[in-house]
């Protein structure tokens, strides 16, 4: 049995050896489709990673309250989340620390430097809500935040860029026209939240944010903010905090018990689930496309094994003359076709690897990660792909008689 299909792969190799270039030409699209499957699904797989270890740096007891950002018609005078809102939420048994979070885009100029930096308004407990630690200074105090204070904690990596290798401590920045006396500096965490990254920001009072620097922000309310960061004690009774947090807001904006919320709560642990099985669907939907390249690749194995029959139909009849039977020549071309297919999935591994280790190694901003089993179901896809396509140009090679086969000219 083994020699009988080493023999057929023999004749199968010689046979793509005969034409080079066709079968070159042909196995090229494989190549694409495995190659295509392979860095999709790596790139959909790396996503997915990368979003839940960026997430769960933050962790699952995190709540963030806002205002809905398509309200309800029936909501006639919905109210904008404000410190009354977060000094109520604070009061709560079951809540670490609630934090306001006003986030906009600005030009920061220090000396002749000039770069947009991303600015989050907040207090002192930020601090308690989201795990950053300092590099070195120190945060600003709850005093600054009642004093309008003109002092900025900046990011690591937006540290870099504004000061090169100087030291930024105690350094002033100019934001909007106003000055800015840096205090600490963050150490790099990759941690962001809702838009904004700790790295590439800076924290300032959000007194200062709102009054001094007003012309900057959405709003043209000055109590307004954008949402309250919300840090719970217990993850395992989350759900009843929430209540208590749903109370409270309700009776800070003075609800009527019969209407609905005019502001929204957000559950992390649900974001961080959607979020991955969005990401689960962007990387089934990039496999899909590769899938299809593939499937393209396969019909023209089919279409160049149909004219490889044609071209051959007296080798067909002067081996059935000689003894071969029909199960013998629908079992050659059947080798045939998946043995380029396989030849083409293989070279298709070592592109579709070769693509991802680079992009990988070149790119921060598309995450990538190979995984066996891709690299298994690519080159099983076109396997597959050659026994699919092939079979019918074999069937149809089978079902010549040697007569005919004999007299095609």
């Amino acid at each position: 049995m083994f020699d009988a299909f080493y023999s057929m792969f023999k004749l199968s190799l010689k046979a793509i050896a005969a034409n080079k270039m066709r079968a070159a030409l042909t196995s090229l699209g494989i190549v694409i489709g495995v190659a295509a499957v392979i860095t999709m699904l790596a790139v959909g797989s790396g996503t997915q990673k990368s979003m839940a270890e960026r997430f769960s740096r933050f962790g699952t007891n995190i709540l963030y309250l806002r205002q809905p950002w398509n309200l309800d018609e029936s909501i006639s005078s919905p109210k904008d989340v404000t410190m009354d809102d977060v000094r109520a939420i604070r009061k709560l048994p079951g809540v670490t620390s609630a934090a306001p979070y006003i986030s906009s885009g600005f030009d920061v100029k220090y000396g002749f430097t000039s770069t947009s930096l991303s600015v989050l308004a907040t207090d002192t407990d930020i601090f308690k809500t989201y795990d950053w630690e300092l590099e070195s200074g120190r945060h600003f105090t709850e005093k600054e935040v009642d004093e309008y204070g003109q002092v900025m904690v900046i990011g690591a990596t937006a540290a870099q860029t504004i000061f090169n290798d100087m030291d930024p401590l105690d350094r002033t920045v100019v934001l909007d026209d106003i000055p800015f006396k840096v205090v600490g500096v963050m150490k790099k965490s990759g941690q962001g939240g809702m838009g904004f990254d700790m790295d590439e920001g800076a924290l300032i009072p959000y007194t200062t944010g709102k009054v001094k620097m007003n012309a900057g922000w959405n709003s043209s309310d000055r109590r307004a903010l954008d949402r309250v960061i919300i840090r719970v004690t217990d993850f395992n009774t989350i759900e009843d905090t929430k209540k208590d947090i749903q109370n409270t807001v309700r009776n800070t904006h003075r609800i009527h018990p019969l209407a609905k919320d005019d502001f929204q709560l957000d559950d992390f642990a649900s974001f961080v689930e959607e979020a991955k099985s969005a990401s689960k669907t962007m990387g089934l939907l990039l496999g899909v496309i590769g899938a299809v390249s593939l499937i393209v690749g396969g019909i023209g194995v089919m279409n160049i094994m149909l004219v490889s029959v044609t071209e051959r139909t007296r080798e067909i009849g002067i081996r059935m003359a000689i003894g071969a039977t029909s199960a013998d020549i629908r079992l050659q071309f059947l080798a045939e076709a998946v043995t380029l297919s396989c030849i083409g999935g293989l070279i298709g591994v070592i592109v579709g690897v070769g693509i991802t280790l680079v992009v990988a190694a070149n790119s921060t901003s598309i995450p990538a990660e190979l995984s066996a089993w891709s690299i298994l179901l690519s080159v099983g896809f076109s396997a597959a792909t050659g026994v699919f396509f092939g079979y019918y140009p074999a069937y149809k090679a089978s079902k010549l008689t040697p007569i005919d086969a004999l007299r095609y000219e």
